[in-house]
């Protein structure tokens, strides 16, 4: 889905448009998409559901959550910074 995204905003702004971006997602994103992202997004809003994963994998059966969303998390920040 992502490269799709990417492919859309790089012909929208060939063709001129410019609008800040916001990627709104659930916090469970890898570090690999996220690089697909880097320097198209100007503000990443992750969910951040859990820090226990005895708790995420009772309520969205994902054990890894905590660990994932604090490497998306990072990666996010490392591309757009503090705001």
């Amino acid at each position: 889905m992502v490269p799709y995204i990417v492919d859309a905003v790089e012909l929208a702004v060939s063709k001129g448009l410019y609008l800040p971006l916001v990627y709104n997602s659930g916090g469970y994103d890898s570090v690999e998409t996220l690089g697909l992202l880097d320097g198209i997004i100007d503000i990443y809003m992750p969910d951040m559901k859990y820090s226990d994963e005895k708790t995420a994998e009772q309520l969205s059966g994902i054990k890894d959550y905590p660990k994932v969303n604090k490497a998306a998390v990072k990666e996010m920040h490392r591309q757009v910074s503090d705001l």
